[in-house]
């Protein structure tokens, strides 16, 4: 018992498709042992996105006043009101308080889903599949960034059987589960399709982006969206804060375990992961390991039966990470760079540029704390003149879109990581304080320059400008001069 690998208690439970009968006894030592199911991160973007949802929905449903028609009831409306203020005071809560969640929901996004994506098999992804099910599961992997939230066959079938259970109508168990139900899952699905909605539709309301006719549009879909994810909200919290069953998963978001039976009759399929992993963690400091320190001892025994059964089981290599791509050849890369400024003669009457779009987010953040001062600047007002929003130009999308571009040809190149690049004979602390100054005084020199290396030296090249020719020349020799200078703090 004690020489079992972790393969082949891996592979020996993966032959148990539902929970075995246990004795009292054996339920009793399971429910007094604790897994862990959520990290802190999760637990945490759980709670902000409750209070958050509550705060919205509570003065969304007082702002939906017109002489036709009322969310809320008047007395509702008025006690929202009277917290507030004014209805003004009201809106400016609402949409702020919608623009802090997107903030932090996009940093939770972007920084989590990394992590996640290295759990996705890719490569699986890839394969050719004529079955339009396994395509749908593929898009949800993607789309979730993590595959435990992805719906299969499997939970089709949980579907069908527990709506049938709670109406009386079936006795049959349910299908083993993984770290989430079918219910959850389905709800997630639905809150990733609709939450991209919310935010866009919601920004184009609060801050008037577009045309009128978009402005308009966005209201119902604001409200058709936020309708559908309140209406699974409401069974998400009647399951997991109300329903019997399901009340060890709601405490599970506080203290981010559950008991082991828990896991074990809900969700078969994950407590047999986490068994695996413990087995794992415990043959590192302890690596005379008996099934009996794990399981129940009926359980125990069964496993250890089926391993038997099994016989030898090869072990699996560990995956290693290809090595990164090559870099494309860069006259080629040149080549293109110019296609592409003149495409964007072509279709913009324009080249490309970079530094005018964080002078726009600056004049930007600057117009919500000083909207007269910005107005009254000569450098800034023309960015606000009429009314007009600074982000809204070609260079803002730009930008957005060769941060994008260049996430995804890191990715298909695999470059993409955490990395600090620096010589031997510098700590990194130095580094990122010359980094974060040395790009504050290049976006100055941008600016004082009227362009940056795009802008001014690409197009202005291009376009045969003195001020181009003489901005690149100056960056070349200043950069081999510098570079001679600092060898020492890379070599």
């Amino acid at each position: 018992m004690t020489e079992i690998k972790l393969c082949q208690l891996e592979k020996a439970l993966q032959h148990f498709d539902q929970p075995l009968e246990l004795t009292a006894a054996e339920k009793d030592q399971m429910r007094q042992r604790k897994m862990k199911k959520h990290d802190v991160a999760i637990m945490l973007v759980h709670w902000f996105n409750a209070s958050t949802w509550l705060l919205m929905l509570v003065t969304g449903a007082g702002l939906i006043v017109s002489g036709l028609y009322k969310f809320a009831p008047d007395f509702f409306i008025n006690i929202v009101r009277g917290i507030f203020g004014s209805p003004g005071d009201l809106i400016e809560f609402h949409i702020w308080l919608g623009v802090l969640w997107i903030a932090v929901f996009m940093a939770y996004t972007i920084f989590g889903y990394r992590k996640y994506l290295r759990k996705l098999k890719i490569d699986g992804l890839r394969m050719e599949t004529n079955d339009p099910f396994e395509k749908f599961k593929r898009f949800q992997c993607a789309l979730f960034g993590n595959p435990a939230l992805c719906l299969d066959k499997n939970d089709l079938l949980w579907l069908k059987i527990r709506v049938l259970g709670i109406l009386g109508r079936s006795d049959e168990p349910l299908p083993p589960q993984g770290s989430f139900n079918a219910g959850q899952k389905l709800y997630g699905l639905l809150v990733a399709l609709m939450t991209p909605v919310i935010m866009v539709t919601g920004l184009i309301m609060a801050f008037h982006l577009g045309p009128i006719w978009l402005i308009q549009w966005a209201i119902p879909f604001h409200f058709l969206a936020v309708g559908l994810v309140v209406s699974g909200l409401m069974i998400h919290v009647y399951m997991g804060a109300v329903f019997p069953e399901e009340k060890p998963a709601f405490f599970s978001m506080i203290s981010g375990n559950v008991s082991e039976l828990f896991l074990y009759k809900h969700h078969f399929n994950y407590w047999k992961e986490r068994i695996v992993k413990q087995c794992e963690w415990r043959k590192q400091t302890e690596p005379d390991v008996r099934l009996t320190d794990l399981l129940p001892n009926s359980l125990a025994q069964k496993v250890l039966e089926k391993v038997e059964e099994l016989g030898d089981v090869e072990e699996e290599q560990p995956v290693v990470e290809s090595a990164p791509k090559p870099y494309w050849n860069p006259y080629l890369t040149g080549a293109l760079l110019g296609l592409l400024m003149l495409f964007t003669f072509f279709m913009l009457g324009r080249g490309v540029g970079a530094s005018s779009a964080l002078a726009r987010l600056g004049v930007f953040l600057e117009n919500l704390l000083f909207p007269d001062y910005v107005l009254n600047n000569p450098a800034w007002s023309r960015y606000v003149a009429g009314g007009k929003s600074p982000l809204l130009n070609f260079m803002t999308f730009e930008v957005i879109g060769v941060i994008i571009g260049g996430y995804l040809a890191g990715r298909q190149g695999r470059r993409v990581k955490l990395e600090i690049l620096k010589g031997p004979n510098i700590s990194n602390g130095t580094r990122l304080f010359f980094s974060l100054f040395g790009g504050i005084f290049m976006g100055l020199g941008a600016r004082i320059a009227r362009g940056c290396t795009s802008g001014l030296a690409l197009v202005g090249g291009a376009t045969m400008t003195v001020g181009g020719w003489v901005f690149m020349i100056t960056i070349f020799a200043v950069g081999f001069v510098g570079a001679y200078l600092l060898r020492r703090l890379w070599l």
